[in-house]
């Protein structure tokens, strides 16, 4: 099978590791206020403008999906997972207007902190369609019945989604940023 890996893109000079569906409500908005005002053109801080709808939004799916991975053993750390990608998105590189990234191999990923949607799993519940949850095992079943073939899963599987959102329950710390090369 071919190497998997997940990658999460960020704004630069921000830090990745900060959710703002982690912050306390009222915080959260002050802060998506604040994001807004000062990355007005930027389309990753786009939905923060529109905060009173995205936030119940991203509540309703983070919650969905924490109870189905729960429900097929996924053990969460967090109530709101980092969302991350599998593999690389050239979609989301452009929504983030930036090449800056963390990339973890999936093998470093403890199997019950890990969960994966076919598809933006906000945007999915927007549309009114409910996202299919996969654990690590399930995805891996899934590449496997295409042969090993990542590409060729992705291309079968994913329709009109740009990618496989990849959620992350639980901050993993990372090797030396030089050594973080697994995309390589």
């Amino acid at each position: 099978m071919d190497k998997l890996y997940i990658t999460h893109y960020y704004y630069p000079g921000t830090d990745p590791w900060k959710n703002i569906m982690l912050l306390p409500e009222k915080e959260a908005f002050r802060v998506a206020e604040e994001l807004a005002r000062e990355h007005p053109d930027t389309a990753s801080f786009g939905r923060f403008a529109d905060f009173v709808n995205y936030y119940p939004a991203r509540k309703k799916a983070d919650t969905f999906v924490r109870e189905r991975f729960i429900q097929s053993g996924g053990r969460p750390k967090l109530p709101h997972p980092y969302s991350f990608t599998l593999l690389e998105c050239e979609y989301l590189r452009d929504w983030f207007s930036s090449s800056d990234k963390i990339t973890i191999d999936l093998e470093d990923i403890p199997d019950d902190q890990v969960s994966f949607t076919l598809g933006d799993s906000c945007a999915l519940m927007i549309q009114g369609t409910e996202p299919v949850v996969l654990t690590k095992a399930q995805l891996l079943e899934r590449i496997e019945a295409y042969g090993g073939s990542v590409e060729t899963f992705m291309k079968e599987s994913l329709g009109k989604c740009a990618y496989v959102e990849v959620q992350l329950w639980d901050r993993i710390e990372l090797p030396d940023p030089e050594k973080n090369d697994c995309a390589n």
